[in-house]
């Protein structure tokens, strides 16, 4: 799971995307499968094997054209307001929600890719069925947390105060540096939830006794953070956020965990994703970095795959569900990845080989083994101080993007 070769994989996705587009010019649509996804999100091989997997299931070619986005915001404009040509998407749980509440989602074609049964790892199915109540619409991916990665070389791994998020309003490291060594993800909805889990965090020890109970009182308040809005939290996360600003570094979607990773950044810690997290430490010289979820609560969140209202290939598009979702080629993705997929035998078949595997212990520093474990599999008592987040509406949308703009220009 080592020395991923980044150079080799980008050379080869470059040669693939100019086959690629040199044949969608001038074949027929119906030759043609439009994928728009994250960044780092596929094993760029997977693609050409599609392909060529394709033609040997149907009988018939296929092209895949791969576009990619930083945030859900930028792929719901092109879908909803410029109905862009897309045969597949991968939304976050609540950007999904927006598009199956709004009648831009298209079912899955049981026929074609069935997804009942045990396919996905343990209580994926269930965490998404409060959108998609009987999963016909919502194919699940990536999944995981939102979390603190900080650099264990300037920061003691472990350390007691990456337990909590006031590790990053902290000025601690700037003063005893001379400079900011905070970075702060570019995206909406994350920077609210952590905002409002940040300001409200005296609340939430005293319905958990000082954090040691996760009970329902405390999974009521912290849920209401990720499903319900108005005004007065828009307001309140946004005072947070303000008084933020002076400790960070940069706001940042994808370079930043490169940048950590590379050194070409003064940051020591930041607020990442789990997958971004588990995607620098498979790479050489990224086993020098910690991820927690702070003691306060966080998101666990499921990115997946959404066919379209526009999409014109929906055949191709439910094989492609098909294709990623069985064992063989989302264990290539899940080892190329380093980020929780959501197939539950590449999850249970990749846990064991790490519980098995002696380099875990004695290669890295100590704790690293069972850091990454609670990274990839989160534990119960992990699960229990996180919530899933839920579309809040148009109008709400709207007031919540024009208050994280006044934050970054203010």
């Amino acid at each position: 799971m080592r020395a991923k070769k980044i150079c080799a994989a980008l050379s080869a996705a470059a040669v693939a995307a100019m086959s690629a587009t040199a044949f969608c010019a001038c074949a027929p649509r119906s030759e043609v499968l439009k994928i728009y996804n994250w960044g780092d999100y596929i094993e760029e091989s997977l693609i050409e094997e599609f392909e060529a997997w394709y033609k040997e299931e149907t009988g018939e070619r296929i092209s895949v054209k791969y576009d990619t986005f930083d945030t859900n915001e930028t792929m719901i404009m092109r879908i909803e307001t410029q109905k862009a040509d897309y045969d597949l998407v991968c939304p976050s749980d609540y950007m999904a929600e927006r598009m199956i509440k709004t009648g831009l989602a298209k079912k899955v074609d049981r026929e074609i890719f069935d997804m009942q049964g045990d396919i996905f790892y343990d209580g994926l199915a269930e965490m998404i069925q409060p959108f998609d109540e009987r999963n016909e619409y919502f194919v699940p991916y990536v999944w995981g947390t939102f979390g603190i990665m900080y650099d264990v070389d300037r920061i003691e791994a472990g350390s007691p105060e990456m337990e909590s998020w006031g590790a990053l309003w902290s000025d601690k490291w700037q003063k005893s540096s001379g400079k900011k060594r905070t970075l702060m993800k570019d995206s909406v909805r994350d920077a609210y939830s952590l905002a409002r889990i940040y300001a409200n965090t005296e609340k939430l020890s005293e319905l958990s006794d000082g954090f040691t109970d996760y009970n329902e009182a405390y999974r009521e308040e912290l849920v209401s953070y990720f499903s319900e809005i108005d005004g007065a939290a828009i307001k309140e996360a946004q005072n947070a956020l303000i008084k933020q600003k002076p400790v960070i570094c940069k706001y940042e979607v994808d370079d930043g965990k490169n940048d950590m990773l590379a050194g070409t950044t003064d940051a020591w810690l930041g607020f990442f994703w789990s997958c971004d997290a588990g995607l620098i430490m498979i790479e050489d010289g990224g086993d020098h970095f910690y991820y927690t979820v702070p003691k306060e609560g966080s998101n666990v969140w499921v990115d997946g795959w959404v066919i379209p209202k526009y999409a014109k290939n929906t055949k191709a598009a439910n094989y492609f569900l098909k294709f990623i979702n069985m064992h063989e080629y989302a264990a290539i993705n899940f080892e190329w990845m380093g980020e929780s997929v959501s197939v539950k035998s590449v999850m249970d078949e990749a846990k064991q080989a790490i519980i098995d595997d002696d380099a875990f212990e004695d290669d890295y520093y100590e704790g690293y083994k069972q850091m990454y474990l609670d990274m990839m599999f989160p534990p119960e008592d992990v699960l229990n101080r996180c919530g899933i987040m839920r579309d809040f509406g148009i109008k709400m949308n709207t007031e919540l993007d024009s208050m994280w703009i006044d934050v970054k220009t203010m």
